[in-house]
């Protein structure tokens, strides 16, 4: 039987309504899935610990879990090129580090990404010094020893690092530029071995992000010189600012939070938003000052980006005036 058309057009477009509402419910408003946070870094360390801390509170916030994945390998490139590769839609997410997205750029030819415009930069969320650090038994009590020996023994005073373009030996020899001493390089696969050579006597410094030597300074095996931010640090408030005894000297690690490039910028605010909200909440800053890390959410997502540009031009500079050359 035919139905006669008064009837039909009612229903069809009862029908399209329904699926239409479907259809929005179905993609509803960001989130409706789990987030994908990748982790360009090993399962461990101090970059892993922030992710799964952020990752907690980020979860609760937003109502859907955000889910942590390390992906390893190319000193942080292959992590960040899977974000790279990601759709655009705010379900895929990465932890920069410093070194990734500001000092490789400049050290290595034909980087397989833009460290800034392939990604939508969202928010710093932790800022840390490195920490000169030596022996409880060194000599030296604070830079000015150490750097009145230098002087008086050129390249027999040592350093350890993890090799050439890593950032105790960048920090290092800007140290050495910065002080006109010539100092001796002794490379490490990381810092577990550096600091146990360190105590031993084996070397006589090294520079690293405060987490890595804190729990030895805290124990009494180590003894920080300084720190290298403009500010004292407030889990070490009798150290002194390297700039203290090097005028302008300034190094600064930090972690933040990026998607691929050209999010909506809706979701990006909403992102921003709830990691701002997060940075000021107290159990979560308690839970990671006690690592040595201090939790901070930039103004505005374009106000990290431009953070970025600066903090990248002003690793190239150093990395320039302390002609360290470029790899392949």
């Amino acid at each position: 039987m035919k139905i006669p058309r008064t009837l039909c057009l009612p229903r069809l477009l009862a029908m399209t309504l329904a699926l239409c509402g479907a259809a929005a419910m179905a993609q509803g408003a960001y989130p409706n899935k789990p987030i994908k946070l990748i982790v360009p870094w090993t399962a461990a360390g101090t970059v892993d610990m922030t992710a799964r801390i952020l990752g907690e509170r980020l979860s609760a916030r937003l109502g859907q879990q955000v889910l942590v994945e390390n992906r390893a390998g190319a000193t942080g490139q292959i992590g960040s090129m899977a974000v790279v590769r990601a759709p655009a839609d705010g379900y895929t997410l990465l932890l920069m580090a410093a070194t990734v997205h500001t000092v490789a750029p400049h050290l290595q030819k034909n980087y397989p990404f833009d460290p800034i415009d392939d990604f939508t930069p969202i928010s710093q969320i932790v800022s840390f010094p490195y920490a000169m650090v030596v022996s409880a038994e060194s000599p030296f009590k604070n830079v000015a020893d150490l750097v009145a020996a230098a002087k008086k023994a050129p390249g027999t005073i040592s350093y350890g690092s993890f090799g050439p373009g890593s950032a105790p030996y960048l920090i290092s020899e800007i140290f050495a530029m910065n002080t006109g001493t010539a100092l001796l390089h002794v490379p490490y696969k990381g810092a577990a071995q550096a600091i146990t050579d360190l105590i031993g006597g084996q070397i006589n410094f090294f520079i690293d992000s405060l987490p890595s030597p804190l729990a030895q300074i805290r124990g009494g095996r180590l003894r920080a010189l300084s720190v290298t931010t403009p500010q004292r640090s407030t889990l070490l408030p009798n150290v002194p600012t390297m700039a203290e005894t090097v005028p302008g000297f300034e190094a600064i690690a930090w972690l933040g939070i990026a998607g691929p490039a050209k999010m909506p910028a809706e979701v990006v605010a909403r992102l921003h938003q709830e990691l701002k909200a997060i940075a000021a909440e107290p159990e979560y800053a308690v839970r990671l000052r006690d690592t040595g890390l201090d939790p901070v959410a930039s103004a505005s997502p374009e106000q990290f980006r431009s953070w970025l540009v600066q903090q990248k031009a002003q690793w190239g500079k150093l990395i320039r005036d302390a002609k360290v050359p470029m790899t392949e």
